[in-house]
């Protein structure tokens, strides 16, 4: 993605998504969790490690507000301060949560030829479907009602952003990183352009980051992507397909940033 199409009122940060629950065979029963010895091992590992172990874990992050997908490195305690939430109520909520059998656990497990496989067929796919809807609303919404809400413009620019720095990142990925990607996984010597398999998995977070931005920037337009009580029936699709849409990508992004580019560089090694 290029930061030239994000437009020039941008953020200068996100919210962190790093913090990381325990493993199920860790989790704590003490009722005074801030205190206890297990909370803090909670509180002392990675998000992006915690999802990757189980990724309905994710859900109580989105529930509190913490992006577990481009910030997944940072300590759980560090993202409970940033997103300002008590990390009391996320760990306990994260102590309720029932561990077995998750869909996490199935992706983890997969050879990487096959998770990138899960991840174009399911997300990049699912991108390629609904951003091209998004656009649509959000011009739609532009010549509907921007005479009046004068806020529509700007929010239509953001999801014309979000588009453009996703679609060039899908093919970059499809045709050069995942590729080398499987090579590694099957021992195959595949001539590149980029060197060390972690120059372009940089490049790729870096562009994770900027979709990152994008997003925030939009929340704050659109109030969470909570329409008004004015707002039309287009006008209500478009936010409840963004937020969809944005689930989405935290998933998209988390699989590639916690459990397919560590495995890679791990191979690289």
């Amino acid at each position: 993605m290029s930061a030239t199409s994000i437009p020039q009122d941008a953020q200068p940060s996100v919210h962190g998504v790093g913090y990381q629950p325990r493993h199920d065979s860790q989790l704590g029963q003490g009722s005074e969790l801030s205190e206890s010895a297990q909370d803090s091992h909670w509180l002392a590992r990675k998000v992006g490690e915690l999802v990757a172990e189980d990724f309905r874990r994710a859900h109580v992050f989105s529930q509190f507000g913490i992006d577990f997908c481009c910030g997944g490195g940072k300590p759980l305690s560090i993202a409970c301060e940033r997103a300002e939430i008590d990390p009391a109520k996320v760990v306990a909520a994260l102590n309720a949560v029932t561990l077995t059998g998750s869909k996490e656990d199935e992706l983890n497990q997969l050879p990487l030829d096959l998770l990138i496989e899960y991840i174009e067929s399911t997300h990049h796919q699912y991108v390629r479907e609904k951003a091209p809807l998004l656009v649509e609303y959000s011009e739609k919404m532009v010549r509907a009602h921007s005479e009046h809400y004068a806020e529509i413009v700007p929010f239509a620019g953001w999801v014309r952003a979000l588009v453009e720095d996703l679609m060039p990142h899908l093919m970059k990925e499809e045709k050069i990183l995942f590729p080398a990607i499987r090579g590694l996984s099957q021992a195959e010597h595949i001539e590149t352009c980029f060197g060390h398999i972690g120059n372009p998995i940089n490049a790729m977070q870096h562009e994770h980051e900027e979709v990152g931005l994008i997003l925030q920037k939009l929340h704050e337009l659109t109030n969470d992507f909570t329409p008004p009580e004015h707002a039309c029936t287009t006008w209500r699709v478009c936010y409840a397909t963004l937020a969809e849409f944005e689930a989405d990508l935290h998933q998209h992004i988390h699989l590639e940033n916690n459990i397919l580019f560590p495995k890679a560089l791990g191979l690289a090694q």
